[in-house]
């Protein structure tokens, strides 16, 4: 298997800062994206805007479609590639493949696929600051590009089963929490203003509080299990890949 220095087939840049006093650089229409952005696996959008102007006057440039968008500290669990022209902040590194040989989606989920090893490894060169040596030393393994697209799109797919899987859970042992409170209120602060109940009412209140804390053990124990699983699938996808 041959690997490729992340340096030599992809050019790694820099983000830049922006005066928050100066008004003629702020709420314009180009997404300037910052470390609070990287939540999903792709971005279209950003919380703040900048100006032309403020473009000028930055050291960050735009970036093209398709860049890989790391934060500096390294917490490779969030790395996204953008569908839009964006600008980016000092707290965020943009990855631009040059290399014909290699899928910008494939060279994400690559390194998402090695968050914590990185992350543990590097630890103590990021406290000298040393973000683009870091990445551009990743090796990345060179397969024929259709077997990397087939790679980034079986874990494109099981990415976003996940994803919803987590979103229902969250949204049920949320909906059980809310119910518990409207119907029974803070057993703590007593808002309701419950009278003290006679023995039989309060063991079948804690009855429907265990059942409801169950519940939402039982959930966590799936959103782990679904993490897990993910995370399984896609070290078995490159690990497959890189012993052939």
């Amino acid at each position: 298997m041959k690997y490729v220095r992340l340096g030599n087939l992809a050019r790694i840049v820099c983000g830049g800062a922006l005066d928050r006093s100066n008004s003629s650089y702020w709420n314009g229409t180009i997404p300037w994206v910052t470390a609070k952005d990287i939540c999903d696996a792709r971005i279209n959008d950003s919380l703040e805007k900048i100006t032309e102007f403020g473009l000028k006057e930055s050291a960050s440039n735009l970036l093209p479609v398709g860049s890989i968008l790391v934060p500096v500290s390294m917490t490779l669990e969030n790395v996204v590639i953008n569908d839009v022209l964006v600008a980016i902040n000092k707290d965020l590194k943009a990855i631009i493949v040059e290399s014909p040989d290699f899928d910008s989606h494939y060279i994400q989920q690559f390194l998402l696929s090695k968050a914590n090893n990185l992350e543990v490894g590097f630890k103590e060169e990021m406290k000298n600051g040393h973000a683009t040596e870091i990445l551009a030393d990743i090796e990345i393994p060179l397969l024929p590009l259709e077997e990397q697209r087939r790679i980034a799109l079986i874990l494109d797919k099981a990415d976003a089963i996940c994803k919803k899987r987590r979103a229902t859970l969250n949204l049920a042992d949320d909906f059980l929490h809310s119910v518990f409170l409207d119907v029974f209120g803070d057993p703590v602060t007593n808002r309701k203003e419950w009278p003290i109940p006679p023995i039989t009412a309060q063991e079948r209140y804690l009855q429907i509080h265990n059942k409801i804390v169950s519940i939402r053990e039982k959930l966590a124990n799936e959103l782990t299990q679904s993490n897990f699983l993910f995370d399984s699938l896609v070290a078995s996808v490159f690990t497959s890949s890189e012993a052939a």
